[in-house]
């Protein structure tokens, strides 16, 4: 079995835990023509939702790209994301799962990883970069369960030396909706 040694200095403790409350299902449906990730993004902040657990249902993709790990030729990290991989449409989502929060910029983010199938009939799997994932005229639907109480948000993690989604305590304000 491989094992990967990230370079940093272990965050302690690793496992962070928060409990969240769940603040029902939100349905979303994106006409064709928009981004994936933007359009389920801008839909969930015209509700005032941002902090969220996404899941996409089906999306009928007419171009997108999608990344996968490799090693870092630099030594700063274990792996970083590879070049992307384009498919043209028609391409079909089996799934698609993503965390909404703030990203290292404090802007709102949707995380997301997908499997998909291509015209060929082949299965790709990755992170689906935002801009990325053009719908076809078939739009999507997806759904989003507000989170309240915690979220996730980007911060640097010093053992992989990369901004990765943490969970955290939200205000008593109720910011996760």
């Amino acid at each position: 079995m491989r094992t990967l040694v990230q370079p940093g200095t272990p965050l302690q403790p690793r496992r962070i835990l928060e409990w969240a409350d769940v603040g029902g299902d939100l349905r979303i449906t994106l006409a064709g023509g928009q981004d994936l990730l933007l359009g389920v993004t801008q839909a969930l902040e015209a509700r005032g939702v941002r902090h969220a657990a996404v899941q996409v249902l089906a999306a009928d993709i007419a171009r997108m790209a999608y990344l996968t790990g490799q090693a870092d030729a630099s030594g700063q990290r274990a792996a970083t994301y590879g070049a992307p991989t384009w498919l043209e449409g028609p391409v079909t989502l089996l799934g698609a799962n993503g965390i909404l929060g703030p990203g290292p910029g404090r802007a709102t983010l949707l995380h997301c990883h997908a499997v998909v199938v291509d015209a060929a009939g082949r299965l790709h799997g990755g992170h689906l970069p935002p801009g990325d994932c053009r719908l076809g005229p078939g739009g999507a639907t997806a759904i989003a369960a507000p989170l309240r109480g915690a979220a996730f948000a980007a911060a640097y993690d010093s053992e992989t030396n990369y901004p990765l989604f943490q969970p955290v305590r939200l205000a008593a304000s109720g910011g996760g909706e």
